[in-house]
Parts: structure tokens; sequence; C-alpha cells
């Protein structure tokens, strides 16, 4: 047993990557996404000789999912290490029928698990659960009325409830998305710590930031990225620099950044 949980933020070795390795207090790792394929040792390098009580998926875009599939593939040995995953994919069907290669993807992320054994735990909105003391929330999941922006804005969106704080994911999510979590929940977003959604560039909107009030703002961001000015993609995709904006004029917060390296936070 350890004497606190903490939340190890992975820095990016590729383009774009998110990953994250919850060490609990029973001593048991839980993997957030993970990154890209070119990420699949950092993760190895935090898990240890762990047990992974849980690994966890947001959606199934390659620069969360890459590092598990290619874990996968290879048969690499931290796969003995998982007891289950949690995440909630579009069907593959959904998926072809909206244009998108990313079913592929979820064939074999879902083959792999049934081949060897591996549960997979599918929350809904509202969906409440426990891993070694830490509470975990299902705020969003996946809806089939997104059709445009569909993989980004199927993330689930869950919070994780420590002794110290809490910290709420947000995926890749997008603004129409972003504007029913808003609906749904409001003021109950609140939360001491938020995972900027999409690396901060083409996300949720400011009202959605405004209502969780952070203290503190991970940023799943190279430097390149980070960086980017204030850009107009679309009449609502905007760049970094946009939404750095937005966090200044909600004020009161530390930003931890990938591009500074491995981090830690406890929770």
């Amino acid at each position: 047993m350890v004497n606190q949980a903490t939340l190890h933020i992975l820095t990016e070795y590729t383009p774009f990557s998110m990953g994250f390795v919850l060490i609990t207090k029973e001593d048991r790792a839980i993997v957030i996404d993970g990154g890209t394929a070119g990420e699949l040792h950092n993760v190895i390098a935090y898990v240890g000789n762990r047990p992974i009580a849980a690994w966890i998926l947001t959606h199934p875009h390659g620069d969360h999912l890459g590092a598990l599939l290619y874990a996968m593939r290879k048969e690499k040995p931290i796969m003995q290490q998982v007891e289950r995953f949690i995440c909630n994919f579009h069907t593959p069907a959904f998926l072809r029928a909206c244009g998108g290669d990313e079913a592929a993807n979820v064939e074999l992320f879902h083959q792999y698990a049934e081949t060897h054994g591996l549960p997979v735990d599918r929350p809904a909105c509202g969906d409440q659960w426990e891993i070694d003391g830490l509470g975990f929330e299902c705020l969003f999941s996946k809806s089939e009325k997104y059709t445009e922006n569909y993989v980004n804005d199927s993330s689930m969106v869950f919070r994780v409830i420590g002794e110290k704080q809490s910290v709420l994911f947000l995926g890749d999510l997008g603004p129409a998305a972003g504007d029913e979590l808003l609906k749904l929940h409001g003021e109950k977003l609140r939360s001491d710590v938020v995972q900027m959604a999409h690396h901060g560039h083409m996300c949720v909107r400011k009202n959605v930031y405004e209502a969780i009030a952070p203290n503190v703002c991970i940023w799943c961001c190279a430097s390149w990225l980070y960086n980017e000015p204030e850009i107009e993609i679309s009449k609502d995709m905007h760049g970094v620099g946009t939404t750095r904006r937005w966090m200044r004029e909600i004020g009161n917060q530390i930003h931890i950044v990938t591009k500074d390296g491995n981090q830690l936070i406890d929770i």
C-alpha cells in the first residue's frame, strides 16, 4: 500500500497524445487512454509490475487508443497485468456509416478482450463505481445523434474523486456534446482539476469551463500546439490560443502542460 493516490500525467513523444496512469493507495495502476503506440514505453514505465485494476478509454482515436492497440497486436507483457477495460465505444457499424476508419480499431479491441476473457464495462451517464477507495462517475457517454464530430463527441466524460481533490476528464469532447454536458449537469460539473478537452484545441465552449471552475488545468499539448495562436477554424472551432485566453479570463488556475515532461499530482 502507498500513502496517497497519485495521478501521473504523461508527456508526449508523438505530435498528439493523451495518457495518464493513476496509482491507487492499494498500489495498483489505472491507465487512462495511454496515447499512441509511441507512448507505450512511458505507460509501461509508470505502471511497472503493478496489476492494472482498469484501463479506461475515452474514445477510439489513435492518439488515445494507439498504445493499447499496439500492446494488443504485439502481445506485450503489460497485457497480462490488465484486469478489465472501461469504455463505451460506438459500434463498428455506426463508425463505418459515418465514414471513419476507427471501426477496425474498435473491432480489434473487442476481439482481443473477448479472446482473452477480459471484461469490458460500458458506463452510461450517471453510472458510478469505485476502485481502491477512488470514486468514479460517468457524466457523459456516446450518442448517435452526433454524426459530424462523431468520434470526439463520443468521448466518455468521467470524474475521479480522491481524498484530496476531484479530476474531471473531458477526453476530446467538442462544442456540440459539450453543450449537452453542460445542460445535463450545470454547476455540478465543478471539479478541482480538469483535463482540457481535445488538447485545448477545437474543444468545448468557455461556459463549460466556467461551470467546472477548476483550480488546475491539465493540457495534453506539445509545445507547438500549446503555443497555437488565437485562430478561428470555423464558427465553433478555434485554436488553443483562444482556450488559453478563456482560462485567463476565468482566472485562478495552475496550468500543467505535458510539453514540460511527465508530472504528477496527489488526488
